[in-house]
């Protein structure tokens, strides 16, 4: 029998629970952040114990517009939570004869070439446990940013791949190039879009029908996208400006998801494949999905990090061996992650990233205090209250002086450009990144569109430089070339930080 909790303010959807644990403090802990922090963003949360969910607690808005309220049914982007799933449909494939684990990418790409890398020594293994020692920026922004790309140019920016010379094959560091190369071959070798196999392999059989690697599949299949917020942005209660599409969704982080179909994932984790009484995955790929692959010392908040199995990082958590793997970008941060020996787990999900890493990590420790039952529950909850307050003070103070820097610079700094505006805008190429359109506003600004992304350029330190903030990662600097009075090519610094780029005028 479910208990519905009363609801605690006007904006928040109460948590539900099945008797055999309090779960009340986390409603208790999630609403005072909320009414806290004033922004009445989205966070669902669910549990399970067992083979069963045993609470799922849904809060705010997917749509604080449209005051659309988060329900189980509202998909919330998962970042880089995509990981374990992908890597699963890896040793599915692998169960079903298509790959090995010891395949390498010259086995996977016979046709390409790979003048920078040895594609003989680097296995499917190395990918998804990132110790491939690759680097490719290119590839990992143009799929997981701007969007510019279709097959011939998804195995042209895959055979660009060159080491890392901060890495060793083996070695462990983290980043996206490993999930989407082998992305590139699912493609290839199922001639459909990756996000089609990993619906058939992984979604279908575990009927998570809320849950999709498409956008566009929201409205077809009846499910509401919880869309993203950014406390930094000037209006914090509206949609932020970039949001994911289909051509932005990534193998390393490109899937939606509600926290009851994630549930159902970790349900499948804890019971070797089993879900409601039915075999849906294979007992031995399970096992094998948490064997560790890669050595490291890390610390994640409360969690500590030892190794890296397929998709999911593996160490010790209130003193028990605990596997998870979070996602995080600007308009989402996630959480999920599970305990073997006591057969629980724990999926929070949320549409902004500033405020909801500090409170996803009061949730989990509320959650496995009380799973556990290590520690005075109420003491905790009041404890984590108190500090997510102070971290809110926090917060605020960085908004307050990070918009005060950037002003202040705005300010001190004047567009120096030693030819007419107009000269500067037009379409430049790069063959990697493809094409940088530059157009002059009627306002006589300069707006930068790399695919998906688009900025009005600001002032720079030297002249015929502009600098241009996407609105994702850090500011970018465009240093136009000018050759016999004629524009002819931009560098861009800092959209590669292993080089500079160069976009030719058309």
């Amino acid at each position: 029998m479910k208990i519905v909790l009363p609801i605690i303010a006007s904006f928040l959807f109460a948590g539900t629970s099945i008797a055999g644990n309090d779960f009340s403090a986390i409603d208790k802990y999630v609403n005072a952040v909320k009414k806290e922090v004033g922004l009445p963003s989205g966070t669902a949360v669910a549990i399970v114990k067992e083979g069963k969910i045993v609470y799922e607690g849904y809060f705010g808005y997917s749509n604080i517009n449209s005051k659309k309220k988060v329900n189980d049914k509202t998909a919330f982007y998962l970042a880089s939570i995509t990981k374990p799933i992908f890597a699963l449909s890896m040793l599915l494939m692998e169960e079903n004869g298509d790959i090995k684990d010891n395949t390498s990418m010259a086995e996977m790409f016979p046709a390409l070439e790979f003048p920078y890398i040895h594609e003989d020594k680097i296995q499917v293994k190395h990918l998804v446990s990132h110790t491939h020692a690759l680097a490719n920026i290119p590839l990992v922004d143009t799929l997981a940013f701007t969007g510019q790309h279709n097959k011939l140019q998804r195995q042209k920016l895959t055979s660009a791949s060159k080491n890392n010379p901060a890495n060793q094959l083996g070695h462990y560091q983290y980043g996206n190039e490993g999930y989407n190369i082998l992305s590139v071959w699912v493609e290839d070798k199922f001639k459909q879009d990756w996000q089609q196999t990993l619906e058939q392999l992984v979604y279908q059989p575990l009927s998570m029908n809320h849950t999709s690697s498409y956008v566009s599949d929201a409205g077809i299949k009846g499910f509401d996208v919880a869309r993203p917020y950014h406390l930094y942005a000037a209006n914090p209660n509206e949609v932020m400006h970039f949001e994911k599409s289909d051509s932005t969704l990534q193998a390393a982080g490109g899937t939606f998801s509600s926290a009851r179909d994630m549930a159902k994932f970790l349900i499948a984790q804890l019971n070797e494949g089993q879900v409601d009484g039915k075999q849906v995955f294979p007992a031995k790929v399970i096992e094998k999905s948490h064997h560790k692959l890669a050595t490291n010392d890390l610390k994640y908040r409360d969690f500590v990090r030892k190794g890296y199995a397929w998709g999911w990082y593996i160490g010790p958590y209130k003193g028990e061996k605990t596997y998870h793997h979070f996602g995080g970008i600007a308009g989402s941060h996630t959480h999920a992650s599970f305990m073997l020996e006591h057969n629980i787990g724990l999926v929070v999900l949320n549409n902004e990233e500033t405020v909801a890493g500090s409170l996803t990590a009061g949730i989990a420790d509320i959650v496995y205090s009380i799973l556990l039952g290590k520690g005075d529950v109420n003491k905790i909850t009041d404890s984590r209250i108190k500090a997510m307050k102070e971290r809110w003070l926090e917060i605020q103070a960085d908004i307050k002086e990070t918009n005060e820097t950037h002003e202040k610079r705005n300010a001190s700094r004047t567009m120096v450009l030693t030819r007419e505006k107009s000269e500067y805008a037009g379409v430049f190429h790069n063959p990697l990144w493809g094409n940088l359109e530059v157009e002059l506003l009627e306002n006589n600004d300069l707006k930068f569109s790399l695919g998906e992304l688009n900025a009005v350029a600001t002032a720079a330190k030297r002249k015929d430089e502009l600098r241009i903030q996407f609105p994702i990662g850090s500011g970018r600097i465009a240093a136009y070339k000018i050759v016999e009075d004629k524009v002819v090519s931009i560098d861009i610094y800092g959209i590669n930080p292993l080089a500079v780029e160069t976009f030719t005028r058309l």
